[in-house]
């Protein structure tokens, strides 16, 4: 069978590795060549029509396509990454590099993370950003659910540039959350001009990705234009009635703002249903409000759009639908509603609760998906109850690629690669090339394909064939290996 050779010389790989004729799709946009790639120790050596040395450990490629390994631009596998090195479910994706911190989250502070993640490697890489959440609670006096004082923003100021000194990306947002919610945008503003300082970016879960959406970006921007650093727009989305079809007007904001000189992107994961905590439908923190979550429910097309995957009160419900929930109960569904969120926040709430929700448009995703200046990301964590967790990747490739059409592979392979490499200022990563890192994803273009879905979010993909990171093997044709070679990768400021 083309490409299923197992490495030849046994279980113990050699110090010199080589992928023997291959399509090298190399993660420039360029078309693929067939070609031999070499790998000696963490680096690409050589690319081209080459000869075995002896002792070398070799792989049989022809028939896969051999590309830089993938890297996820919007992930959480950090929440789980130090008990699950493993990370199976990213790493079986053929991502080699997973960028956390998101959301306005992040582990803190990144340097105790760092010697945690060196003294016990994972399976993948890691970069960080530092969230600006995470910084707001350890500022702020109470439970931050209040503007911030002068001297509370001079704490997240101080905070942020010990983070960005110990190696963050930038500074991620989650406002839509708490307490980035209760965040004012010069506030915000405030705080990325410290990132900005050190050549970093800025990355947000904007306020509202439903009907606010698009005055959501236009926040965005507007932070990266006055902090004077690049930003970005996660998981990209447009998930309510009233926004949707808008995805032309929201690419043509962005290119807009790219004509005034700012750096402004974006990143999407394939999937036309999205996950978060039930309260995101409404916008309104009165969640005693019936009127707001009729409305919100209306404007996602109605309770049987969400599914409620996580409930801790009452695990029973998990798996059903509003709309199922509330036959079953005998109440309407705002009710329902009102009793999830009261059993898992508040006062007496002390749950956890989750949803999946089915509110975008594949017409909008799709020209998301397209956009040359928008990656693709999993938004998801390592033992994922959305399917997205363990499929993002493959399901570009087998969907968006080989069944609609809707871009090239070589496009596809470079939006998940070297953009997002040049992206997050990771150097030499994101291509196959001499004198890059080993980070590779070796994969069959006529099967690979997601299996994951709802019911089983956490299936493998088919047709990644190997996985290697920091030129060892982490996947196999038989499933993931024990390697645990993945880094903590600092960030390099732009043009050093």
């Amino acid at each position: 069978m083309l490409g299923l050779p197992l490495i030849v010389l046994g279980l113990v790989q050699s110090p010199s590795l080589l992928i023997r004729g291959g399509t090298v799709i190399d993660g420039t946009g360029e078309k693929p060549w067939v070609a031999d790639v070499r790998v000696v120790g963490d680096r690409i050596t050589e690319v081209g029509l080459l000869e075995r040395r002896e002792g070398e450990t070799v792989i049989e490629a022809k028939g896969l396509v051999v590309a830089p390994g993938f890297i996820d631009a919007h992930s959480h596998a950090d929440g789980e990454i130090l008990i699950k090195p493993a990370a199976t479910t990213a790493i079986r994706q053929g991502i080699t590099t997973a960028i956390v911190g998101q959301d306005g989250g992040s582990a803190f502070p990144l340097s105790d993370f760092r010697k945690q993640l060196e003294s016990r490697p994972p399976a993948l890489n890691l970069a960080s950003f530092v969230g600006h959440g995470t910084v707001r609670r350890k500022a702020m006096t109470g439970d931050g659910k209040r503007k911030a004082t002068p001297e509370e923003v001079a704490k997240m100021v101080a905070m942020v540039d010990e983070e960005m000194k110990a190696g963050a990306l930038g500074l991620s947002s989650g406002l839509e959350y708490d307490p980035g919610f209760y965040a004012t945008t010069d506030e915000v503003v405030s705080v990325a001009k410290v990132a900005a300082g050190h050549g970093g970016m800025y990355i947000s879960h904007v306020r509202d990705e439903e009907n606010e959406a698009l005055e959501s970006f236009e926040e965005a921007i507007k932070v990266a234009e006055q902090a004077r650093l690049p930003g970005q727009i996660s998981h990209i989305k447009l998930g309510s009635a009233p926004v949707w079809g808008k995805a032309s007007t929201v690419l043509r904001m962005m290119s807009d703002a790219r004509k005034r000189k700012l750096d402004v992107t974006a990143d999407v994961y394939p999937y036309r249903y999205w996950q978060s905590t039930i309260t995101v439908i409404t916008p309104t923190r009165d969640w005693a409000d019936r009127k707001a979550w009729q409305k919100g429910l209306e404007e996602i097309g109605g309770p049987e759009h969400v599914l409620l995957t996580t409930f801790s009160p009452d695990r029973s419900w998990q798996g059903k639908t509003i709309a199922e929930l509330a036959k079953s109960q005998n109440k309407d569904a705002v009710t329902v509603i009102q009793d999830i969120v009261a059993r898992t926040k508040g006062e007496r709430g002390n749950g956890a609760e989750s949803v999946v929700v089915t509110a975008m448009t594949e017409e909008d995703l799709t020209a998301f998906i397209q956009d040359p200046n928008v990656m693709f990301c999993s938004d998801g964590g390592l033992t994922p109850s959305h399917p997205r967790g363990a499929g993002s990747f493959p399901r570009i490739l087998g969907v968006y690629v080989r069944e609609k059409k809707a871009l090239s592979l070589e496009e596809a392979v470079r939006k998940m690669t070297s953009l997002a490499a040049r992206r997050f200022g990771l150097k030499d990563r994101g291509l196959v090339e001499a004198g890059k890192f080993a980070d590779l994803v070796l994969f069959d273009p006529a099967t690979v394909k997601d299996t994951a879905t709802v019911a089983a979010p956490m299936a493998p993909p088919v047709g990644v064939q190997y996985v290697i990171v920091n030129g060892q093997v982490a996947v196999s044709p038989t499933g993931p290996t024990k390697s645990r070679v993945g880094r903590f990768l600092a960030f390099q400021r732009r043009g050093s």
